[in-house]
């Protein structure tokens, strides 16, 4: 009986020792779209075409947020197109999705040692085209629509590194909320033979 109250003391230790280690890294969920109605194309068959590569130096810095311009620009097609006609292609070129890092002069001196200075800025741009193409009983028909949208923010020079993550990711999902707007419009305008 002794022994089962001291393990039963011990893991109730554990338990409590657990709760108050310091929080680790934070996670952070995909940015998705699929909460908003899909616009619908008619054609049989989105392709997304992928050509641009973002650099892995600096100051290319995109693939290091949480998540990756790249990653969150794919997702926005995935969820937000979708084919359901009969005939024909989308191609959807995801032009550029990437971020890039500029050092911010600093203030100098006795003033710098008392002034927090923003230390690095970051730029982030999302563009993309999709060119629809099908066959009519009249021949064929072709539309198209493309959008270029970026994004600035900075982070003062005392930032942690969590911090700095929470600020690239909050800086991702607002050009992809801005592009999302921006470009549904931009089909609204320029694609509406091929809408649904």
């Amino acid at each position: 009986m002794r022994r089962i109250y001291s393990i039963l003391v011990f893991s109730f230790m554990a338990v409590m020792l657990a709760g108050c280690q310091p929080p680790g890294k934070p996670q952070y969920p995909e940015i998705t779209f699929d909460n908003l109605p899909p616009i619908q194309l008619d054609v049989a068959e989105i392709i997304i075409n992928t050509p641009y590569q973002e650099p892995l130096e600096l100051p290319h810095v995109g693939e290091q947020f949480p998540v990756s311009p790249s990653r969150a620009a794919r997702r926005w097609v995935e969820d937000r197109l979708r084919a359901v006609g009969s005939n024909g292609t989308a191609v959807v070129t995801i032009i550029e999705s990437g971020a890039v890092e500029q050092e911010l002069k600093r203030t100098t001196g006795v003033t710098g040692l008392l002034t927090k200075d923003q230390a690095q800025s970051y730029e982030i741009a999302i563009e993309m085209s999709i060119e629809a193409d099908a066959s009519t009983a009249g021949g064929q028909r072709k539309s198209s629509a493309s959008m270029r949208v970026t994004k600035k923010t900075s982070v003062a020079e005392d930032a942690s590194f969590n911090e700095r993550e929470a600020t690239w990711y909050k800086l991702t999902k607002g050009a992809m909320n801005s592009f999302n707007e921006a470009m549904e419009k931009q089909i609204g305008k320029t694609m509406s033979g091929f809408m649904k």
